[in-house]
């Protein structure tokens, strides 16, 4: 069964996500520069966040590929991408979280034509 829907939600999904990772890691890396100015400390919490969720946009990535030839496995990939994604970087990973969720479901919800022998 073709599931070219899923397969361009889920790239272009993945690929904003990677922007939005990118993005969270220049805020990030500000955010330590001017913490290492003032309190000359090297912490930042969000950037664990933004290391983690350019992980994630990777195995969404991965998944979008994936989801042509094994779909159950694409949509869980999917669906923990776009989750976690979401929890490392909040607001910035939203629009990627539900463009990577939702065909997460269309796969794992949709069935395949049953194609019928006859004897």
């Amino acid at each position: 069964m073709k599931r070219t829907i899923e397969f361009f939600l889920s790239l272009i999904g993945s690929l904003l996500g990677v922007v939005a990772s990118i993005l969270a890691l220049g805020i990030a890396y500000l955010d330590l520069f001017f913490h290492l100015i003032r309190y000359f400390e090297m912490t930042s919490d969000l950037l664990v966040g933004a290391w983690v969720s350019l992980i994630f946009s990777c195995v969404g990535f991965t998944a979008s590929i994936v989801v042509l030839f094994k779909p159950k496995l694409s949509s869980v990939l999917l669906f923990i991408s776009g989750v976690g994604g979401l929890i490392c970087i909040d607001w910035f990973y939203l629009i990627p979280a539900i463009l990577m969720i939702i065909p997460g479901i269309m796969v794992f919800v949709r069935k395949g034509k049953m194609k019928t022998e006859t004897i």
